[in-house]
């Protein structure tokens, strides 16, 4: 994408030049309509190599065409036609992949993205909002020294940005903690509270933000310790459906 980037400067300072010889040229007649003509066809050669360039980025963070397709509300086909320079979006089409991305029109069509922007874009996916279901089982392995070896099972309850995990003992809540997560480059971060447990922390691997909802997978918890337990971080396991702990203990046991 570097020869891209070459061409779309290279526009860039035939336009400059253009406008800035119009716009000094106080007598309207050395401007013919010829001139402004190709000054419009330079403009519009730029704006669609900008928006070529800048919808091969958003591919990339789609990871496929078709996701992206999808995504803004169009062909597989259509969206080819755009790329190869056959085709340019309609002006609600832009507006709405501005709106889906948050960007401004004007970045869209008349800036390259870059690495920042690429970032940035991707921390703001719908992964905030529409990725998780709204109740998980978790299980994990109990610490207490006690019943060491045991698996707890608890709940995890997802209410917008809000969070609330329940631990349970034959069914029954024995510790409750509540708080929010945010979303960092590549992880997740859970900070959950409880006036009389202290903090939780759960840290997950973002999951592939094309996936409608997240199923389940492993993720690394850090809860506080009482008397008779050992401190310590710990694998814990989301999953979407109820998980028998005595049928799959050894395979739960072998995950965690």
């Amino acid at each position: 994408m570097k020869n891209e980037l070459c061409k779309i400067r290279e526009i860039d300072e035939k336009v400059k030049d253009r406008l800035e010889y119009i716009k000094s040229n106080n007598d309207s007649m050395m401007c013919d309509i010829n001139t402004i003509k190709a000054l419009k066809n330079n403009i519009y050669e730029k704006t669609s190599k900008i928006f070529i360039y800048n919808l091969k980025k958003l591919i990339q963070l789609e990871i496929t065409q078709k996701n992206l397709a999808k995504k803004i509300g169009v062909s597989e086909d259509l969206l080819s036609k755009y790329k190869s320079a056959e085709a340019f979006p309609s002006i609600e089409t832009l507006i709405y992949i501005c709106e889906v991305y948050n960007i401004s029109i004007d970045k869209l069509t008349s800036i390259p993205l870059t690495a920042a922007d690429m970032e940035n874009l991707e921390n703001n996916m719908d992964i905030n909002t529409d990725i998780f279901e709204d109740r998980y089982y978790v299980y994990f392995l109990v610490t207490n020294i006690a019943r060491e070896g045991a698996i707890h099972e608890g709940i995890v309850e997802f209410f917008n940005d809000n969070v609330v995990f329940k631990i349970l003992s034959n069914g029954q809540v024995v510790k409750l903690f509540k708080g929010d997560y945010n979303t960092f480059d590549k992880l997740i971060f859970f900070n959950l509270q409880s006036a009389n447990d202290g903090i939780t922390y759960i840290n997950m691997v973002k999951p592939n933000v094309n996936k409608n909802k997240y199923v389940g997978g492993i993720a690394l918890l850090m809860l506080p310790s009482d008397a008779n337990s050992k401190p310590c971080a710990q694998k814990i396991l989301f999953s979407k459906i109820r998980v028998d702990r005595e049928l799959h203990y050894e395979r739960l046991k072998k995950l965690l």
